[in-house]
């Protein structure tokens, strides 16, 4: 009798079963999509560059301060305290403004000027002081009375408003001081309110940041940029600032007694952005010293507000790392530029998401540097491709397919 065979499928099946999950494994994990794997991006320190440090042509005689909007408290060549006489009349006129906002437009109460205003106008004449002439059986509003004092550096009309509000220059003086501290500014003393009293001092640096607050009150910045006003009893009045001429200077304010004193203001263009700058100069021997003196370090400061890279093209954002080994950088697309000065440093940011981006190129967010007075921008985008794994990671690595490890 002949003996029955196994039918060969009974073999062939188990293999043919086996090479065919082989065989989906490796198409599987050739095609598995790395969704659950993505690369680590790890953000690097980003620091801008620092600014130049200023060099700063000071005064031969005397002394002076500088200063840019927005960087800082200024340089001075001195932190002693310096005699500022009439530049004392912009604490003043700024604390009358506290008491009665007025402007342009709104010009305020009005006051009557009569034939003792009239002797108080002479006796500041015959003491030296400055004063303009009153319209006696007349008037002027608050916002004339302040351009003859921050224009034509009134002293008697200075007298005329403060008496409204502090009876006495002690009472002022303590006004003073806590309006002054109220502004965080210290190193300013005011003994009375025309700047006539030589104990009214202050600080270079401090006339700065004076400066600063001034030009902020739309109504001061408001006066001291004209050249001159007409009022009634005073006539034509020339603004005793002489670098008004000069393109740009917007303000604000002289000072003198024993020497020649002036705090101003410019606007100019640097890279397509108005930047205010301020300088002070102090205790010159003459006005055409004390407006060398200005322009001199108006010059300089111009010069040292620079363009800078605050982040060159292909600094390093970023480094992506995948757990196949491979890497890559996100990088600047080009260099970013701010303006700075003195040491100024600009705080930089990257905003990125890698997403499906792989190739070379490809732009994935941006960088901003923001410096004190302007910002810039550029692309994020990977230095060089992210390498897919190869064919045999995938085939020994199911488990980081999966996500699993």
């Amino acid at each position: 009798r002949r003996r029955r065979r196994r039918p060969k499928v009974a073999v062939i099946a188990p293999i043919v079963t086996a090479v065919a999950a082989v065989a989906a494994y490796v198409i599987a994990a050739l095609v598995w999509p790395l969704s659950a794997i993505p690369p680590t991006v790890t953000p690097a320190t980003l620091t801008g560059a620092t600014a130049p440090a200023a060099a700063v042509p000071w005064p031969a005689v005397g002394a002076g301060a500088v200063g840019v909007q927005g960087i800082g408290s200024g340089l001075a060549s001195t932190s002693t305290p310096q005699e500022i006489a009439s530049i004392s009349k912009v604490v003043t006129s700024l604390m009358i403004l506290e008491k009665s906002p007025v402007s342009s437009s709104d010009q305020g109460p009005s006051y009557t000027f009569t034939s003792a205003d009239r002797r108080t106008y002479q006796s500041y004449l015959a003491s030296g002081e400055s004063a303009l002439a009153v319209p006696v059986g007349s008037s002027l509003t608050q916002y004339q009375l302040l351009q003859g004092i921050l224009i034509g550096s009134a002293g008697n009309y200075v007298a005329k408003l403060a008496s409204q509000y502090w009876p006495s220059n002690d009472a002022f003086a303590t006004a003073a001081t806590a309006f002054l501290t109220a502004h965080s500014i210290s190193g300013i003393t005011l003994k009375e309110p025309t700047g006539i009293n030589p104990a009214n001092t202050a600080t270079p640096s401090a006339l700065i940041q004076l400066g600063e607050l001034a030009m902020a009150n739309p109504t001061i910045a408001d006066i001291v940029r004209q050249t001159s006003v007409t009022l009634p009893g005073a006539g034509v009045v020339e603004n005793t600032n002489d670098l008004l001429a000069d393109a740009g200077v917007v303000g604000i304010k002289t000072g003198s007694l024993s020497a020649y004193s002036l705090l101003v203001a410019k606007d100019v263009t640097i890279d397509g952005v108005t930047v205010r700058l301020y300088a002070a100069a102090l205790e010159q021997t003459s006005h055409a010293n004390r407006d060398a003196a200005a322009r001199a370090l108006l010059t300089e400061l111009q010069a040292d507000v620079v363009a800078s890279p605050a982040l060159t093209s292909g600094t390093t954002v970023a480094t992506v790392t995948t757990v196949w080994g491979a890497t890559t950088s996100l990088v600047t697309s080009g260099d970013l530029s701010v303006l700075g000065w003195n040491g100024s440093i600009p705080s930089v940011a990257a905003q990125f998401d890698l997403g499906a981006a792989r190739d070379a190129g490809d732009t994935v967010g941006t960088v901003t540097a923001n410096g004190p007075l302007n910002t810039s921008t550029a692309k994020v985008t990977l230095s060089a491709p992210l390498v897919d794994p190869s064919p045999w990671w995938r085939l020994t690595h199911p488990l980081q397919l999966l996500g699993a490890r």
